[in-house]
């Protein structure tokens, strides 16, 4: 097969997951598992995306039956602990100014397991290791094209944050160039979903955590310390290239990805 028709072929699964499954989840399920877990969404957060995008990650594993179920998924261990660490240090800023800007804390913990980690393994394993993971790996479009899909159907899914059509469309805007960044750090964290998962967790919480308001646009003063954890980021990414990391994402790669690397010989880096 070759790679036009594996893209056709995984874009369309995305869009029958992402939109179509969830009618055949059934109210039914929702209401069992409701109850189960006492509404707090444990128990039915986890089952819904497992039923809804387990088709995606069927078919990435059936199109490239060459590359290991871990490697699809991102999942190599190597760097775990390693890049929880500088997760922590780059979102240290931002949750130390959030901590300054809050009138009040929110430390519920199935908020924190639902609205930070669920979210952050489900959605960076998903969009990034699996949707844009294979378009750019092993279907070999550009970072740009390929980071674009997967980031403007993650940025559609947060327009529900935005109260107006300016909001929701701010809300749209910030967190699509945030699937970027997610996908760029996925790409130089050498495919390995660690880094991004753990920003987005800590990230996540930290706005959870201090109640900030502005929905997924945030505020000024809530965007400055924000930032300050994504440019962090960028210098560490850029610390380990100066440490002879391989710099993934170039100028070669951002239409087509060029790369002589093959599904059966999957591109690997040096470890952080």
């Amino acid at each position: 097969m070759n790679n036009k028709f594996n893209t056709l072929i995984m874009i369309t699964t995305f869009i029958f997951c992402h939109y179509v499954m969830k009618y055949f989840w059934g109210d039914g399920w929702s209401e069992y598992l409701s109850v189960l877990d006492q509404k707090s969404h444990l128990l039915l957060t986890p089952a819904s995306y497992l039923f809804k995008y387990s088709p995606l990650v069927l078919v990435a594993s059936l199109l490239f039956k060459e590359v290991t179920f871990k490697e699809i998924l991102g999942l190599k261990t190597e760097g775990f602990k390693h890049y929880f660490l500088a997760a922590v240090v780059c979102c240290l800023p931002m949750t130390l100014g959030y901590a300054y800007l809050s009138s009040g804390l929110n430390f519920s913990l199935s908020g924190i397991i639902v609205g930070s980690v669920y979210a952050g393994v489900f959605e960076e394993i998903l969009f990034r290791a699996v949707l844009f993971g294979v378009l750019f790996r092993y279907c070999r479009l550009g970072f740009i094209p390929s980071a674009l899909i997967s980031s403007i159907i993650f940025g559609l899914g947060h327009i529900y944050q935005g109260h107006d059509p300016l909001s929701a469309f701010a809300a749209f805007a910030i967190t699509s160039v945030a699937g970027t960044w997610f996908a760029w750090l996925f790409c130089e964290a050498g495919y390995r979903i660690w880094f991004p998962v753990w920003m987005h967790i800590f990230m996540n919480a930290a706005y959870g955590i201090f109640g900030m308001s502005g929905g997924a646009a945030g505020d000024l003063e809530g965007n400055i310390f924000k930032a300050s954890s994504i440019i962090l980021s960028l210098v560490y990414i850029h610390l380990l290239v100066r440490r002879g990391k391989k710099r993934e994402i170039t100028l070669i790669s951002l239409w087509k990805n060029k790369s002589s690397v093959s599904p059966q010989s999957s591109p690997t880096t040096q470890n952080a």
